[in-house]
């Protein structure tokens, strides 16, 4: 995979994750168009990172086929797609409306068959192409994730393997970024101070969340696995450690996966 002078696009690209991944393809050499839902959020970092920023609601299949036309006739081929938009809901999933299921379902599941959509053809066409989805380690070990977050995880990372079985023989890689916490807005990080080194946690994660990474190491290790071919990243190593207990017991681990979540709401156990 090689950069400079090629045209990426990164949904979801205005904060977080996405930024980071925005400022590590800049860095590394590639054309970046930032699409996000926040348009003014999205223009202030792509023209920080010498591309454009366009407003996107990666739900609409016809703005992501926008946002990838504007991407190419400002720089050529999309030969890079981070398909990294997405957001967490916060209510009881028993009780969550349709509406609201049916949104999140849209942005965090939705939105991947939708950027596949508007770019493989024209990578097959090539004979190449990456996609890099950030999805997250609830696709692979639950844990403490609401109801629509974790069905869409899973359903996401489903949907990147069905890609690389059935599309990598023809040049396409594909690449699941699976991150457990990242210090992000929602860690209490400040957005609009972001610079690309980083600036640290600025709030205590939640109890039992663990280890908190950088979105700027997400970032580059998506990249470097991106480069070289490989399908999983996963930035917190006990997430892999703790599938791999789930696929070799998994009654065990979903009893011990219980009492822990019991415990994190201070139920007794």
């Amino acid at each position: 995979m090689e950069l400079p002078g090629r045209c990426a696009v990164v949904t979801g690209g205005a904060h977080g994750i996405g930024r980071a991944l925005a400022e590590e393809l800049c860095a590394r050499g590639a054309h970046v168009v930032v699409a996000d839902v926040n348009a003014d959020r999205a223009r202030v970092v792509g023209e920080r990172l010498g591309g454009i920023g366009i407003g996107c609601d990666v739900s609409d299949p016809d703005a992501i086929a926008a946002a990838v036309q504007t991407a190419e006739q400002a720089f050529g081929p999309v030969e890079v797609l981070c398909s990294n938009a997405g957001y967490t809901d916060h209510d009881d999933g028993m009780a969550l409306s349709r509406q609201d299921l049916q949104r999140i379902v849209e942005v965090n599941l939705l939105s991947h068959v939708w950027a596949a959509q508007a770019v493989v053809p024209g990578m097959v066409e090539r004979g190449r192409g990456w996609l890099v989805q950030t999805i997250s380690s609830a696709a692979l070990i639950t844990g403490p994730s609401f109801m629509g977050y974790t069905l869409t995880k899973h359903g996401a990372l489903g949907f990147a393997e069905w890609l690389s079985l059935n599309y990598s023989h023809l040049g396409i890689s594909v690449t699941a970024l699976c991150p457990n916490a990242v210090n992000t807005g929602m860690m209490g990080r400040d957005e609009a101070a972001e610079e690309r080194t980083g600036n640290g946690p600025t709030s205590a994660p939640p109890p039992g969340i663990g280890e908190v990474v950088e979105p700027e190491e997400c970032a580059r290790m998506a990249l470097d696995a991106a480069a070289s071919g490989r399908f999983l990243v996963l930035p917190h190593p006990r997430v892999g450690e703790s599938f791999q207990r789930k696929a070799a017991d998994y009654d065990h681990w979903l009893e011990r996966t219980n009492a822990r979540l019991r415990r994190m709401r201070g139920e007794s156990v």
